[in-house]
């Protein structure tokens, strides 16, 4: 009981939020877009129906899960969101710095000199700068109690 308790994100009278009245008409409008888009594309701008549809399907599942993150908080859903943010922008970012990096200082010929794991190595720092961005945005989100952004809660 005192686990689920500490799951749910609750306000400072410890009482679930109401939504706005803009809130259910948001979803609703965003949903009917998506599909309104699939149409539009299909009929007016070049492609396979096939390829439309995988894309509305993705779109769709993006769709329920941002849906499932406002809809239902929890600590984890927020925490892994801060850690997948840190990974995005903060990450690549990183990921780019060191590509120009690279770039101009010819340290990538360095890293490729060793002939059997240059490669592999290109390949760990990218992966170990992808991961400072995902410690980052967790720190990130410690620091905001995992609360997300513009969120109702």
């Amino acid at each position: 009981m005192n686990e689920k308790k500490d799951e749910k994100l609750l306000d400072e009278n410890s009482q679930k939020p109401s939504k706005p009245k803009w809130w259910k008409p948001l979803w609703i409008l965003t949903a009917i877009s998506m599909v309104g888009s699939g149409v539009f594309s299909y009929f007016l701008l070049p492609g396979e129906l096939v390829l439309i549809i995988i894309l509305e399907i993705i779109f769709s599942l993006v769709l329920g899960v941002a849906y499932y993150i406002r809809v239902r908080p929890s600590i984890k859903v927020n925490k892994l969101v801060y850690i997948f943010f840190g990974i995005t922008p903060i990450g690549f970012g990183l990921v780019i710095l060191y590509a120009l990096i690279c770039g101009i200082t010819n340290f990538s010929k360095f890293i490729m000199s060793f002939k059997p794991f240059g490669s592999w190595l290109q390949i760990g720092i990218i992966i170990g700068l992808l991961t400072i961005g995902g410690f980052i945005g967790n720190w990130i989100g410690k620091k905001r109690d995992y609360r997300l952004p513009l969120s109702p809660y």
